[in-house]
């Protein structure tokens, strides 16, 4: 039992620090009310007091906590995790296969699983250096996502943690190669010092590190961790209202058509701007409810609804017009009218309403066919792209300028809906930039490379000016359209050519649609080949038999039948409407 004795003497008045090293909860604090929370465990901890001289000395290698650091809380749990424990933690049945499971899978979590992960942290840390400059470590971070097959932010978060790993948290990492630090807690402390600088994470790591992290639980470590960063402020913890201010925009999981547009920041700022748009509406609504009555034109009916019902717009509805109809202020700056392009995948049926293949908004976004129509009807004009119906090819013959003409640009936006780099994911349908493979000779355009869609593709802003810079080198084979990227002398990658204009997400709902058009037409053709007229009749035989029997039956059972003189059943009655002529 490890043991520390404080002076009392220098307590400050209305706190109380009592250490039990034998149960889960190992210290507990109680403070005056009025004292802020983060200042409350550090005013009232040991570490800013000294320890008279019968405290016991601290561990080998290990130096008493400083005012600046955080307190050495023992972190133990009350019995070891054996076999047993695990069992009876996982709540199965000793001795049988889901035991005999239980165990194998945190056997193999402890050994195969640890020794992958420490082996490929420390190969991303060879990437990282601290004197990389922006375009370096950009580079890096590509080549890394490039090796383990992943999406760029992946690659640029691995690499990252790789070096904190590494360099940060040397401790708390060999216990990971050890065995005693899961890999997943791990990943959750390297997220938790993120914020920390780097002489604060090495402190937090020498402190989890003396833990018991064979045998404590997961909830436990967390609750501790959390527990100890927040020792540093809550602006360790948590980004302030001000680095949060964001927007994105998030796409409906159902394909429904819709999507969802989040504005993150400061409360006073959020609630401000809520106001504004409430009180906006509230004020067109009040407009439109006089026009109404006077029969004046009515304001910001931009869509007709007003007009049409005769009543004035919903509060919601105004609020949703005027939040993404009305003109956005940017002072003496001109902002663009953004175009919006869509991919009709199967353009002739889904356009004459023969099919329900859905169409794709900026080329990644799948909206309902319905949705599609309407846009391209009330879209003023429209590019046509022709492609082989198999390939998917562009057609009309090579541009002898720089520019690509039209629709070869509309037919790349196609091929290349986000960035053509391995594992970038950012869009590239309106804010891209189109490229040349090979590079195009402006003094002897029949010398340098063509302005075909063979030779081009669609590139984010980052990544055009980094193969500009000749950091990514592309080189694309002729016969095959495969496209092997060069990235600096880090990592080489060969990416199939998109010529079948269908993104993976489209896929199944292309498949379903085609099912659905496919059984549309054998339908059509039993239909025509008279299957239906032939089972319609068979039905009416087997109508006709039936009425049949009860006839007999109600002969047969009458009270008024007599055997003996039976002249036979008359036929059946005829059916409503079918009675014959009366003459």
């Amino acid at each position: 039992m490890l043991s520390r004795a404080v002076d009392p003497s220098a307590q400050t008045p209305g706190y109380r620090i009592d250490t039990n090293t034998d149960a889960d909860t190992n210290t507990s604090v109680d403070t005056n009310s009025n004292v802020d929370t983060d200042t409350k465990v550090r005013e009232g901890s040991a570490m800013n007091h000294p320890a008279d001289s019968s405290a016991t000395p601290p561990g080998p290698g290990r130096s008493p906590a400083g005012p600046e650091e955080p307190p050495r809380k023992p972190v133990r749990s009350r019995t070891p995790l054996t076999t047993q424990a695990l069992v009876e933690r996982a709540e199965v049945t000793p001795d049988t296969s889901e035991a005999e499971t239980v165990l194998r899978i945190f056997h193999r979590r402890r050994q195969e699983h640890a020794a992958f992960y420490v082996a490929e942290t420390r190969d991303l840390a060879t990437l990282w250096s601290e004197e990389d400059e922006g375009e370096e470590k950009a580079l890096h971070a590509l080549a890394a996502s490039v090796g383990m097959r992943a999406k760029l932010h992946r690659g640029e978060d691995r690499l990252r943690d790789a070096h904190v790993a590494v360099t940060d948290l040397p401790v708390c990492f060999a216990r990971v190669e050890s065995g005693a630090l899961p890999v997943e807690w791990f990943e959750w402390l390297i997220r938790s010092v993120l914020r920390l600088t780097a002489h604060q994470r090495r402190q937090v790591d020498e402190r989890v590190a003396a833990w018991h992290l064979e045998s404590i639980d997961v909830e436990r470590f967390y609750r501790e961790l959390h527990t100890l960063v927040v020792w540093f402020g809550r602006a360790a913890v948590q980004e302030s209202p001000q680095e949060q201010r964001s927007v994105s925009i998030a796409s409906s999981p159902d394909s429904d058509g819709t999507a969802c547009l989040v504005i993150r920041g400061p409360i006073p700022e959020i609630t401000a701007f809520g106001q504004r748009l409430d009180a906006a509406a509230r004020a067109v609504q009040d407009a439109q409810r006089h026009a109404l009555e006077s029969g004046a034109p009515i304001p910001f009916d931009l869509d007709g609804d007003a007009t049409r019902e005769g009543r004035n717009l919903s509060l919601s509805a105004l609020q949703y017009a005027i939040a993404v109809r009305s003109q956005l202020e940017t002072g003496a700056v001109e902002v663009p009218e953004p175009a919006f392009r869509i991919s009709v995948v199967v353009p002739v049926l889904t356009l004459l309403g023969r099919s329900n293949a859905p169409a794709t908004l900026d080329g990644t976004i799948p909206i309902p066919p319905r949705m599609a129509r309407e846009l391209v009807a009330k879209a003023p004009a429209f590019e046509r792209v022709l492609t082989d119906p198999v390939s998917g090819d562009h057609k009309p013959s090579a541009s002898r300028t720089y520019r690509p003409s039209a629709a070869m640009a509309e037919n790349l936006r196609l091929i290349d809906p986000v960035c053509a780099v391995p594992g970038c994911t950012r869009n590239v349908m309106t804010v891209g930039e189109m490229d040349h493979i090979e590079e195009f000779d402006l003094e002897n355009p029949a010398r340098g490379g063509p302005t075909t869609i063979e030779n081009l593709h669609r590139l984010c802003r980052h990544h055009h000016r980094m193969k500009s810079a000749g950091l990514l080198d592309p080189e694309r084979d002729p016969e095959t359209g495969m496209t092997r990227w060069r990235i600096a002398r880090a990592a080489v990658c060969d990416v199939a050519a998109n010529t079948d204009l269908v993104t993976r997400e489209l896929a199944d709902r292309l498949r379903s649609a085609w099912d659905q058009y496919a059984a549309d037409l054998e339908f059509e053709a039993l239909a025509r080949t008279g299957f239906f007229a032939e089972a319609r009749a068979e039905d009416a035989d087997r109508d006709e038999a039936y009425r049949w029997g009860c006839h007999l039956i109600d002969y047969y059972s009458s009270p008024e039948y007599d055997e003996a003189d039976d002249p036979g059943p008359p036929p059946s009655p005829p059916l409503p409407g079918h009675e014959p002529p009366p003459y």
